[in-house]
């Protein structure tokens, strides 16, 4: 009886500590292109902004992507979230936080370093992290804040 304890308690031991069937860890890569929708300047220097755009993702294919965050003005902090759409309607969401900076020529540059942290459809309870490498121009075309352009390079598994 013992030893039949002691097995069953190494099988439910095993089991905790093996990762799901299927939850393999591939390749999360891209870019993703898109503009500054809305910048409220009320707790400056802290601005609330959303930043909106469509991508290539491995994964998602063509996707559109949501990202509302905060930027501080002197440090460059950045947190937020971006949640993509794929074309069936599917998302994926993350939490990102890094110190892009302000360069000389008001160019922002930097990465966010973002964690996934699940989504709908296929990325139900979806995992990884990847880095979200941005350069973000001044808008010329009257538009308020920023033209980004970024790459994404990471792992996820779904």
């Amino acid at each position: 009886m013992r030893a039949t304890r002691f097995v069953l308690s190494l099988l439910v031991l095993s089991i905790a500590v093996t990762a799901p069937i299927g939850a393999k860890s591939v390749p999360f890569k891209g870019s993703w292109s898109g503009v500054t929708v809305s910048a409220d300047l009320t707790n400056f220097p802290v601005v609330a902004i959303v930043a909106e755009g469509s991508g290539e993702l491995t994964h998602l294919g063509r996707s559109f992507m949501s990202s509302p965050h905060t930027t501080n003005v002197f440090t460059g902090e950045t947190i937020g979230d971006q949640i993509f759409t794929a074309a069936n309607g599917d998302t994926l969401t993350a939490f990102c936080a890094g110190f892009p900076q302000q360069q000389p020529d008001g160019t922002v540059v930097g990465g966010l370093d973002c964690t996934i942290t699940g989504g709908t459809g296929r990325f139900e309870g979806a995992t990884g992290e990847y880095v979200f490498f941005l350069v973000a121009r001044p808008r010329t075309d009257g538009g308020p804040g920023f033209a980004t352009e970024a790459t994404i390079n990471g792992q996820i598994s779904y």
